[in-house]
């Protein structure tokens, strides 16, 4: 367990609320996960690559005005971290805005992100996930 796991995990998160992609992917190992248990119809629901990911979030950018995805309550659990993450945001073309709370999890490897899950259901179940119990 690193405590400097969560500083990367809310780096990129600022990063990415910034609309810094570029930013946000320097935290993540190149070969990276990206599973969005919440995903579009029309994407993929497992990503893998930071070049894939990059391109995933432009489809996000492209779609919202002002996604963001802001930490309410951060644990570290062993080599990863969770976080209770509450997003916002509006369609551009629909109007239409998110606001949802769901839990993140982030595992790492030599400093990096190697693997983001989002949309778990509760902290449980990102523990779960990792091999770990409450």
């Amino acid at each position: 367990m690193s405590a400097g796991n969560v500083e990367i995990a809310m780096g990129a998160n600022a990063a990415f609320n910034r609309g810094d992609v570029d930013v946000a992917l320097e935290f993540f190992a190149p070969d990276a996960e990206l599973r969005d248990l919440a995903n579009a119809p029309d994407q993929a629901a497992v990503i893998k690559g930071i070049h894939s990911i990059r391109e995933a979030w432009a489809l996000w950018s492209s779609a919202f005005d002002e996604l963001r995805a802001d930490f309410e309550e951060v644990t570290e659990a062993g080599d990863a971290v969770i976080g209770a993450v509450h997003w916002e945001g509006r369609g551009k073309a629909s109007g239409m805005s998110i606001d949802v709370r769901q839990f993140d999890l982030y595992e790492f490897q030599g400093g990096k992100i190697v693997r983001a899950t989002l949309g778990l259901k509760s902290k449980a179940e990102a523990l779960d996930a990792i091999g770990l119990r409450e």
